[in-house]
């Protein structure tokens, strides 16, 4: 009998340990390029293809001519040293909305074609066709709404403006403060408009792999979106000795309830 209440002790002592640990998820699970090699240099390749222009973009384009007052008339901001296109609320005011067929209306110059056509490609189009009206005067053309959008389990989701032509999927996570505790980093949701349509990638952060994917630099427009994992990474959240306080929290209860059934024996 006295065998059987000891057995009874143990495999509560063991249900309340497994039940303790259970909520920490394995280290290779949360490790982004888990297992990578540190001591390898990799190629930069694949560099992803310069961004073509689609419908709905905002294209800042500027005239620059020795003379600004001469240049004045197919620049649709102010003919100043410095522009700020970051407002928000001026931007359609100083930029070229690309329409559904793909073409910018231009004061002076027309309809013009750029869908399909990187920033330096419209750029060459519009010097040329300046260069009927100014002498000696340069085209700047900038894409204006490079933004990525991430959502689900990470600390800040939005939309976050991209910084530079290539930025890893790291990095765009990085702009939104990283996952959160409960983001799955195994699956991860990438969503990029192709001319043929919408496609969808999935991406393991914790595969080494990912740094030679054509997915690891985001493009303007790329949709990233964090499952939400069903297990929690509770041992992140807590201290180094937390397993600890709490196993032997446990092992007090269960004494105390072995000497208080004796006692009532």
């Amino acid at each position: 009998m006295k065998d059987l209440k000891i057995t009874k002790y143990i495999a509560i002592f063991i249900a309340v340990v497994l039940t303790t640990t259970s909520c920490s998820t394995p280290l290779n699970k949360i490790i982004y390029l888990n297992g990578i090699d540190t001591n390898t240099t990799f190629k930069s390749d694949p560099i992803p293809d310069e961004y073509k222009i689609k419908p709905n973009d905002q294209l800042f384009v500027k005239v620059i001519s020795d003379d600004p007052l001469n240049a004045a008339f197919l620049n649709l901001s102010p003919t100043t040293t410095t522009t700020n296109i970051s407002s928000t609320g001026s931007m359609e005011l100083i930029t070229y909305l690309v329409d559904n067929e793909g073409y910018i209306t231009y004061p002076k110059l027309g309809k013009i074609l750029v869908l399909d056509k990187t920033a330096e490609e419209v750029q060459n189009i519009i010097q040329e066709k300046v260069d009927n009206y100014l002498k000696s005067a340069s085209v700047f053309v900038k894409l204006v709404n490079r933004n990525i959008t991430l959502l689900g389990e990470v600390k800040s989701p939005g939309q976050k403006a991209m910084v530079k032509n290539q930025l890893s999927i790291f990095e765009a996570l990085g702009t939104a403060g990283d996952l959160t505790d409960y983001g799955n980093r195994k699956n991860i949701k990438l969503i990029r408009e192709l001319p043929e349509g919408r496609h969808i990638a999935e991406l393991d952060l914790t595969d080494p792999s990912l740094i030679n994917s054509p997915y690891y630099y985001v493009l303007p427009h790329d949709i990233i979106y964090v499952e939400h994992s069903t297990r929690v990474y509770g041992a992140k959240n807590l201290s180094f000795t937390a397993p600890l306080t709490i196993t032997s929290s446990a092992i007090s209860i269960i004494l105390l309830i072995m000497n208080l059934t004796e006692k009532k024996e």
